[in-house]
This record gives C-alpha cells, sequence and structure tokens, in this order.
C-alpha cells in the first residue's frame, strides 16, 4: 500500500514536470516565432540589435532544450530506438544552444546553425516514429512531434536548396510546430492514456 502510494506520487510528480516542460516548450515555439521576425526586420552583424536577438535566442533555445527534456521523461517514446532518437534530439537542441552562444561571440551568425537545425530535425522525425509505435498519446498529440521533425525537410530545408538563402517565414514557421509540440506535452500530462501491456 505504502508502495503504491509512493509510486502514484512519483507519478504525479513525473506529470507535473512533463506539463511545465511542455509550457516552456510553447513558450519557446512562441518566442521562436516572433524573434524570427524580429531578427530579420532589425538584426544586422555586429550590432546591438543582433546583440539582443541573440540573446533572446539563446534563451529561447534553452526553452525547447527543456521541452525535449520534459518529452523524454514523458515516456512516450520508449526502447532503444526511442533513446536513440531522442539523444540525438537532445544533441541538436543543445548544438543550437552552442551555436546560439557562438553566435554572440562572434557578432553574426554561426556556421553551427544549420547543423543543429539539420540534428534536431533528424532526431525529432524518429522521436515522431517513436511517439507514433509506442501508443501512449492518443489523438492528434501523437503527431505534434513528427510534425516538429518532418517541418523543415518540407519547408525550410527546400527553400535553402532552391534559393541558396534561408526563408524568414519558413523559419518562423518552425517555432509554430514547437508550440503545438509543448500544447501536446502539456494536454498529454494532464489526461495521459495508460501504456499498453507487452
Amino acid at each position: 500500500m505504502n508502495s503504491s502510494v509512493q509510486q502514484g506520487r512519483h507519478r504525479t510528480g513525473m506529470l507535473g514536470r512533463v506539463r511545465v516542460a511542455g509550457v516552456f516548450c510553447a513558450v519557446g515555439g512562441a518566442g521562436w516565432f516572433a524573434n524570427a521576425l524580429l531578427a530579420s526586420a532589425i538584426s544586422r552583424p555586429n550590432s546591438a540589435a543582433f546583440v539582443v536577438t541573440e540573446v533572446l535566442w539563446t534563451l529561447i533555445q534553452l526553452l525547447l532544450l527543456i521541452g525535449v527534456v520534459g518529452l523524454a521523461l514523458s515516456g512516450v517514446a520508449s526502447g532503444w530506438f526511442g533513446g536513440i532518437a531522442l539523444g540525438l534530439a537532445l544533441l541538436g537542441r543543445g548544438e543550437f544552444v552552442l551555436a546560439e552562444i557562438h553566435s554572440l561571440i562572434l557578432g553574426e551568425d554561426s556556421f553551427l546553425l544549420p547543423l543543429g537545425a539539420l540534428i534536431t530535425a533528424v532526431g525529432m522525425t524518429l522521436v515522431g516514429i517513436a511517439v507514433l509505435r509506442g501508443r501512449r498519446w492518443g489523438g492528434w498529440q501523437r503527431f505534434a512531434p513528427l510534425v516538429v521533425g518532418v517541418s523543415p525537410f518540407v519547408v525550410m530545408f527546400p527553400f535553402i536548396f532552391l534559393t541558396d538563402e534561408p526563408n524568414v517565414l519558413a523559419i518562423a514557421g518552425w517555432g509554430l510546430t514547437w508550440c503545438l509540440l509543448g500544447y501536446a506535452m502539456w494536454s498529454s500530462a494532464v489526461e495521459e492514456r495508460p501504456s499498453r501491456v507487452r
């Protein structure tokens, strides 16, 4: 009895942390959208505006990193495949944080930024597949991680290949998918379905 009570409290605490991480992820996604538009309008290399937007980018990347940590804590991408997928996604998000710090030091966009985007996109695509396979989330929420992962391949990267330049709206739009993921984490932690019996 005592053990089951402790397990229940542990689970409730874990779901609470996932919900908080979901809020951070949603805020980070909204911040990504807004800061991408702001940076394209006012930011120039080695300017005060660049420093301001770059500090904001660093904070945003940290919020999204917390979001992926929360996704890992939720247990929706379990098993060896889910572990590898989450590892890649966390690597990509961590690399993004370092790239933003590097950009601050350089006074211009770091060459590490595209690498962070690529690793994150691959990792989140695999996480999305793991979530679908795990069947822990129901409804639209189960597709949210996959949308985050696939979005750069469908929207962002083609613009770069076709025009040799990134598209601001395509980049900003990726933030909205992170916002969706954050809401999915928050709502799924409220009414999470039990794990299927294996």
